[in-house]
């Protein structure tokens, strides 16, 4: 389930922004397409890297995201 919060950046760049302990908004690098199959989790997960220590800008996670696979920058 895509998170209601969840905004259009541009055509291919989605964003969560910043709530309760995340230091930087979350970032999703997916077409509509993609973004529509992407797990619930992939959400809740690239949430979670924006709340880690240390991180600058955002918290990323690509267009083949799954628990597991996110990077910050």
């Amino acid at each position: 389930m895509i998170p209601k919060d969840l905004k259009q950046v541009d055509e291919v760049t989605w964003e969560i922004s910043k709530q309760g302990d995340m230091r930087v908004p979350a970032r999703i690098i997916a077409t509509k397409k993609l973004l529509k199959n992407m797990d619930e989790g992939v959400f809740k997960q690239v949430s979670n890297v924006a709340t880690l220590p240390g991180i600058q800008k955002y918290a990323l996670c690509h267009a083949d995201g799954h628990w597991g696979l996110q990077i910050s920058i």
